[in-house]
């Protein structure tokens, strides 16, 4: 593999996922907007339009149920 390639993996788990490249010859997981080298799988969308991913659509979850996405690697395709 040339310097030039660039190789990211994506580890789409039900629960949670993460996404790793690889520098200088070794896997890299990169850090999310929390610091945290796993996301939870979770997507929402506020009354104003605004989309949550991981941990942010996880907490909003209780207070907005039927516009929140949990498990979204189960749905994929349906």
């Amino acid at each position: 593999m040339s310097e030039k390639e660039k190789v990211v993996g994506i580890d789409l788990g039900t629960t949670n996922s993460c996404i790793a490249i690889v520098r200088g010859g070794r896997p890299e997981v990169l850090l999310n907007a929390e610091g945290e080298r796993i996301t939870p799988s979770a997507v929402a969308f506020t009354e104003n339009g605004e989309i949550l991913v991981g941990q942010l659509a996880k907490r909003q979850a209780i207070l907005n149920p039927t516009r929140t996405v949990l498990s979204v690697k189960r749905r994929m395709g349906t």
